[in-house]
């Protein structure tokens, strides 16, 4: 029931604030009553100083209802439509994404440039707001991924579960011939709402390759443009070069011969100009989807639409009604007059103060009453902190060396930002200056999870990680052998500047030489990373993964000479029904470090099985035209 009249209902504890007052108002009486008892003797001094008891008595009354107000106003009551708010603003914007064989083309892949596209395209909407997004892919068939939402995190998520493959596979057990960019366009129409007034659009992000040739295509543009909706198309590729489509380690081959492809521009342009639509030709470049698609709603004129009676109410905040009385009250409390009327004595009073007592009150209550009215006017003044204005206030405490500065206005930008990784990266270097390497660490590593991140920063948080992690180390050669690691990925880096590279290279020989210091015989079980027996481990170039090596080894496969070859081993888990352990077994714990890197195994081991399970890898050679 609370929340239907307030939006924020659990802020009402605030009232509590009103009792708490009486509380101390009543023992402030108490005191004064004490004080203006020793002042029973002094009748012409008691006269001067007594206190209007009604006014005192309104001030008092004034300032509880007064907080009572500000208490219900930060809770947010509510009532009435807001008819605003219940207008719809923005459009509707279907993606239709290729994710056929053939877009996995070139390097970067055609289906990378899409991603990234599409990445752009979230955030702009992000930006602008408003508009709703929904997405179809296809390859032999098509699928709707999600329906129209404004939700674009659910986009990213997608486009990151699109860039590991962990989506099912679009094909059939037994595959139809081409690439099906008409049943596509077909299932985006059809997940057009019928009940916008705003037109929508389809953006379709393909290579146009149809191994069929059957213009299967065309089905799709009429529909569309039976239903007058635009249909925008992006090609991507190269339209003047074949190039061949990776399996695995191998090449895509039909018929004994490798498969080439290229960009097809001819059916993307003639669906956008059957539909009244544009081509945009962005082949091998990576472009600002988000920007093309809003100047192709800016040029449609947008009209407001009201939501249906069936939709949710939206009620209008009314704290105004509230805060206003509220800031009133507080006001009548400086203007009371609460001190004595004057009174004709034929008595001298020698002190200046109470010779003249209400020109006195008078200057302290038109200065309280000033201060009062500039607060109020100052209110909302000021517009929040930009994430520009606090990153540029943050460099500037880190140039004078304020590093605690520094990173609470990092701290602050981090919530705003845009770019959280180099944000990370500033946090980890003031981090670092502060002696704190365990926070710095963390900050470093996420910010090497930025796919956006430049090489530049990429290599330089891989260094400044290797440092941070010999700061630390101690006498840990776990952490000197992951700061090895971190060393070697920096000089893996492509063009990597002579400075930089020089310093990593001297810095990779002291953290070697720091931990051939170290014994590792003598180093205890429990801070060992600890291995887990189940895994099958699939290692990938890209993987990123800080695992205690040995720097001064490289890595052979050894056979003990007590094992026979082609022999398996006694000791593998897969033999017989697992043992149930019994009470009196004791299971070591394991360390903080041993189990984070046995979650990290086990996510990766989930991961490659799903993907596995969703999207299996098909054969190198083709029986039918499937890409």
């Amino acid at each position: 029931m609370l929340s239907t009249w307030f939006a924020t209902p659990v802020l009402l504890w605030t009232l509590y604030a009103v009792p708490v007052c009486v509380c101390f108002l009543t023992y402030a009486r108490f005191r004064r009553q004490r004080a203006m008892a020793r002042l029973a003797n002094a009748v012409p001094l008691r006269k001067q100083t007594l206190m209007h008891s009604s006014m005192r008595s309104w001030k008092t009354l004034a300032t509880l209802l007064g907080i009572g107000l500000i208490a219900l106003a930060c809770a947010g009551p509510q009532w009435g439509l807001d008819r605003s708010a219940m207008q719809r603003k923005g459009r509707d914007v279907i993606i239709v994404l290729d994710l056929s064989r053939s877009m996995l083309a070139e390097q970067p892949s055609r289906r990378e440039l899409g991603v990234r596209a599409l990445r752009h395209l979230a955030d702009t909407f992000e930006e602008h707001g408003g508009n709703r997004v929904a997405l179809v892919a296809f390859a032999s068939k098509a699928r709707l991924f999600f329906p129209l939402t404004q939700d674009y995190d659910h986009l990213r998520h997608t486009l990151t579960q699109i860039e590991a493959d962990d989506y099912q596979r679009l094909a059939d057990p037994e595959p139809a011939f081409g690439t099906r960019i008409g049943a596509a366009l077909k299932l985006a129409v059809a997940s057009i709402d019928p009940a916008r007034v705003n037109r929508p659009i389809i953006v379709l992000l393909s290579d146009g390759d149809d191994p069929a040739g059957d213009d299967e295509w065309l089905h799709g543009a009429i529909e569309a443009k039976a239903k007058q909706i635009h249909v925008h198309t992006v090609g991507i590729g190269n339209p003047h070069q074949d190039q061949t489509i990776p399996v695995g380690n191998e090449i895509l081959q039909f018929a004994g011969q490798p498969v080439l492809t290229r960009l097809h521009e001819k059916p993307l342009e003639e669906i956008a100009r059957r539909t009244a639509g544009q081509y945009l030709a962005a082949r091998t470049e990576t472009f600002p989807l988000g920007d093309f698609v809003q100047y192709l709603l800016d040029a449609d004129e947008l009209r407001e639409e009201i939501l249906p009676d069936h939709a949710l109410p939206i009620l209008q905040l009314q704290y105004a009604w509230f805060l206003l009385p509220a800031v009133l009250l507080f006001m009548l409390t400086m203007l009371l007059n609460e001190g004595p009327s004057p009174t004709k004595s034929n008595a001298p009073v020698k002190s200046s103060a109470l010779r003249n007592p209400r020109s006195a009150a008078a200057r302290a209550k038109s200065a309280a009453f000033l201060v009062v009215l500039f607060a109020i006017l100052g209110m909302s003044a000021a517009d929040p902190p930009t994430p520009e204005s606090l990153l540029r206030q943050a460099n500037e405490a880190f140039g004078r060396q304020d590093y605690k500065a520094a990173l609470e206005f990092y701290e602050g930008a981090e919530a705003l930002t845009r770019d959280p990784g180099l944000v990370s990266f500033n946090k980890a270097a003031a981090h670092y200056r502060l002696g704190q390497y365990k926070d710095a660490i963390e900050c470093y590593r996420r910010c090497l999870e930025d796919d956006r991140a430049s090489k530049e920063r990429k290599a330089r948080a891989y260094f400044d990680m290797g440092n941070a992690l010999v700061q630390y180390a101690d006498d840990n050669p776990r952490s000197l052998a992951e700061a090895v690691a971190a060393y070697r990925l920096c000089l893996h880096q492509a063009e990597l500047p002579m400075e930089l590279r020089a310093k990593a290279r001297h810095n990779l020989e002291l953290a070697q030489m720091l931990w051939l210091k170290l014994n590792p015989k003598d180093v205890p079980e429990s801070s060992a990373p600890k291995k887990n027996p189940f895994e099958e481990e699939t290692p990938q170039a890209s993987d990123f993964t800080y695992q205690p090596v040995d720097p001064t080894k490289k890595f052979e496969t050894q056979q003990s000479d007590d094992v026979p070859a082609n022999q398996k081993s006694k000791n593998l888990r897969s033999q017989g029904m697992a043992t149930n352990l019994s009470d009196s077994d004791k299971l070591d714990p394991l360390s903080h470090d041993a189990a984070l890197s046995m979650l990290a195994n086990e996510t990766r081991r989930i991961a490659n099985a799903r993907r596995q399970q969703h999207n299996p890898g098909g054969p190198a050679m083709l029986a039918t035209k499937d890409w």
